[in-house]
């Protein structure tokens, strides 16, 4: 146990000792302000006065107050001075456990620096052995490459002059074949003009017949289409001598894809366009080309009135 504190152990005990007797002597005395003694009747001329005895209880108190606070003050500072002594050890605990780690940190530096200067310098002759082949390999693969080079020189040279044999026999062979192909070129192209031409003739023969037939078969099924939009067109005499130019679009199948007022008298055109779409379907040329005619129609319609 510490001196100091086990000091402070024994001074606490006595107080508190002294302050347990100084209760239990007083007890009885403090019990009353005053103690008097009376003479008792007829004998009073006898009687002695007694002299009072008067205790002083605030001064006891203030006493009693004065020991406490001496106490209380004195455990305080036994207690400051034991805090400040843990905090000393624990200070020099701290202090102690640092100086530690950094003793080891230190040692632990210098290892790891003793390590790494042995991989530097394995790594330096590493390295050295390295190069060192490297360089031993560089210089057989030069003295292989001269070789070669060498070789490689003399075979172009044999194969230069063959080239150029071989290019003085192609070169007058080129030159028969291409005489000979500009001939037969010439005697092919004056054959195939005429037959160009031949053909060119038969092809314009048969467009003009096909595009007479398309107009025909385009007048014929746009009659039809615009016979049916009459067939579903209720019109009356206020129509009479107006028209609509409207377009319409169609399918392959003859289903109309659109339909739209271009211009003309609007409840014409109103009245006309309700006559396309109760149509629906118009009929339509199974002939691809005569389709590419119809597809796109924009008939100006006007109504039959008798």
């Amino acid at each position: 146990m510490d001196p100091a504190f086990k000091r402070s152990l024994i001074i606490s005990a006595g107080l508190h000792l002294l302050l347990v007797v100084l209760l239990v002597a007083n007890f009885s005395f403090f019990r009353s302000e005053e103690v008097l003694v009376m003479p008792m009747p007829g004998d009073m001329a006898a009687a002695v006065p007694l002299k009072a005895t008067t205790v002083d209880k605030s001064a006891y108190e203030e006493q009693v107050k004065e020991i406490k606070e001496k106490k209380e003050q004195e455990r305080k500072t036994e207690e400051r001075k034991q805090k400040q002594i843990e905090e000393d050890k624990r200070r020099v605990e701290r202090e102690k456990r640092q100086a530690e780690q950094e003793k080891k940190q230190q040692e632990l530096e210098k290892k790891k620096q003793e390590q790494e200067k042995k991989l530097a310098a394995k790594k330096a002759a590493d390295e050295k052995k390295r190069k060192d082949a490297e360089a031993e390999k560089q210089k057989k693969l030069d003295a292989e490459k001269k070789k070669k080079d060498q070789e490689k020189k003399k075979q172009q040279e044999l194969e230069k002059k063959e080239k150029e044999k071989a290019a003085k026999e192609k070169a007058a062979k080129e030159k028969a074949e291409k005489e000979k192909a500009e001939k037969e070129k010439r005697e092919r192209d004056a054959a195939e003009e005429m037959m160009q031409e031949q053909m060119e003739a038969e092809a314009e023969a048969r467009r003009a017949a096909k595009a007479g037939q398309i107009l025909t078969e385009k007048q014929r099924y746009l009659a039809m289409i615009v016979a049916k939009i009459q067939q579903n067109w209720f019109v009356d005499d206020t129509m009479r001598g107006k028209e609509c130019r409207v377009n319409i679009r169609l399918a392959p199948n003859g289903f109309v894809i659109s339909s739209t007022v271009l211009d003309g008298d609007r409840a014409l055109c109103e009245s006309a366009m309700r006559a396309i779409q109760k149509a629906g379907n118009f009929p339509m040329s199974p002939d691809p080309d005569v389709y590419d005619a119809l597809k796109d129609l924009t008939p100006i319609l006007k109504p039959e009135l008798r």
